[in-house]
């Protein structure tokens, strides 16, 4: 502990309570009383302080930042480049409101069953240590919309399941143009194709809507 806070800058207390979110791995306990603190700490931390003091990140979307890009692959780059493709779009009026599981339930004004159906269909992917967002708030208010109409959690998630099949045909749409491109084309093209095809079947899904309700109507 004592190398860590050294080459760090910060103190036990905060090592433990980035540990108590899950924003640094466990260490290994060598005994009942002493652990080692793997050297992969030295990496973590310093991206870890870079993101709050530079880019004023939370330590919630930092927590986000870590759980879809992994310990091992959490550097400054690879971190800014996840925030601004994934996160950094879907920012509403209230930037980085985070909520824990009581809070979500009051807020959404869903039963905590019906909260935990959404996640078990993979209809909403809160973080790790269970802090909800904005972007998921936004989906249990659009679920609680469709449910007072009768559409149910199986509904939506036959729909779901063809947008995954969709997301895979455009990963691997990426992996065809990425070829032979470096480190920042590939990160261009990926903020690219998120951000144009989300366009495109937007408007596509809203015409086709229009032309079939036209078709019923004729």
């Amino acid at each position: 502990m004592n190398e860590i806070t050294k080459n760090t800058g910060i103190n036990k207390s905060t090592v433990l309570y980035y540990l108590s979110l899950g924003l640094l791995p466990d260490p290994i306990r060598t005994s009942k009383n002493m652990a080692y603190y793997p050297a992969i700490y030295l990496d973590i931390i310093p991206v870890i302080r870079y993101l709050q003091e530079k880019m004023h990140l939370p330590l919630g979307i930092i927590k986000q930042l870590i759980d879809n890009i992994g310990f091992q692959r959490f550097t400054t780059e690879n971190a800014i480049h996840y925030y601004e493709t994934f996160l950094s779009p879907l920012k509403q009026k209230e930037d980085h409101v985070f909520y824990n599981s009581k809070e979500f339930i009051n807020i959404s004004n869903l039963e905590s069953h019906e909260i935990r159906q959404l996640e078990n269909s993979e209809l909403l992917f809160p973080s790790g240590s269970e802090l909800y967002c904005n972007e998921d708030l936004l989906v249990a208010n659009a679920f609680k919309k469709l449910k007072d109409y009768g559409i149910t959690v199986s509904d939506i998630k036959k729909l779901a399941d063809k947008t995954e099949t969709l997301a895979y045909e455009i990963h691997e749409l990426y992996h065809k143009y990425a070829k032979g491109l470096d480190s920042e084309e590939e990160q261009e093209l990926t903020k690219a194709m998120r951000k144009e095809l989300e366009t495109i079947f937007g408007y596509l899904i809203n015409k086709y809507m229009q032309l079939i309700y036209k078709e019923e109507n004729e």
